[in-house]
């Protein structure tokens, strides 16, 4: 009789972990489609920081624009000119109102930008991550190696198209960023991630 209990409680173990399993592989499936399809999009974003206690520290808006492979613009125009340009190599953070900018590899920016984060092939990004599904359209992706970049991420996408990200950091400051009026384009050309800086800024090279 016990063995027969031990033997049940196994199988019913083993098959609740299937149940998992299956879930968390539907779960990846959905969330790569849904990435891979907007990776050539355009729109508006509103950017809000709040510290550990849920105090607004910071509310910025611009524009954004992806293309693949690994090409954006991420453009802040409020509270201060910010630039953010990618053109699938190397990435180049311009601070215009002070004259300033840092260029480095792309392959050591990702996960700072939220662009960097939608840019890259789904399939390549989320073996990184444990991802729970939080709704039919909502995610949440957990970094599997220890960083200092983020603890959780929340993706959300409204009838198939990016809605919201929500990023908590390892400092407990959480970042919702919201995206309006998101179309979707064909490719654009390349020019559009080429950054042409005026010659009175400072440019700063990393990872040389």
């Amino acid at each position: 009789m016990l063995n027969k209990l031990i033997a049940i409680t196994v199988l019913g173990v083993v098959l609740a972990f299937q149940s998992v399993t299956v879930q968390a592989e539907d779960a990846i499936n959905n969330i790569e489609n849904l990435l891979e399809m907007n990776r050539n999009i355009e729109g508006e974003f509103r950017q809000v920081t709040y510290d550990e206690k849920g105090k607004q520290l910071q509310v910025s808006e611009g524009i954004f624009l992806l293309a693949k492979p690994n090409q954006f613009v991420w453009d802040s125009v409020t509270p201060f000119a910010q630039r953010i340009i990618s053109d699938g190599k190397y990435i180049t953070v311009w601070d215009v109102d002070l004259e300033q900018a840092t260029k480095k590899p792309l392959s050591g920016a990702v996960g700072n930008s939220p662009a960097a984060l939608l840019g890259q092939p789904a399939a390549e990004v989320l073996p990184h991550y444990e991802v729970t599904a939080l709704g039919k359209e909502k995610f949440s992706l957990a970094p599997k190696e220890d960083q200092d970049l983020f603890q959780t991420l929340t993706l959300s996408f409204r009838d198939k198209v990016i809605s919201a990200m929500s990023i908590l950091d390892a400092l407990g400051q959480t970042t919702v960023i919201e995206f309006k009026n998101v179309e979707t384009h064909e490719g654009v050309a390349k020019e559009n991630f080429v950054l042409d800086l005026p010659d009175n800024v400072d440019v700063i090279v990393e990872g040389q």
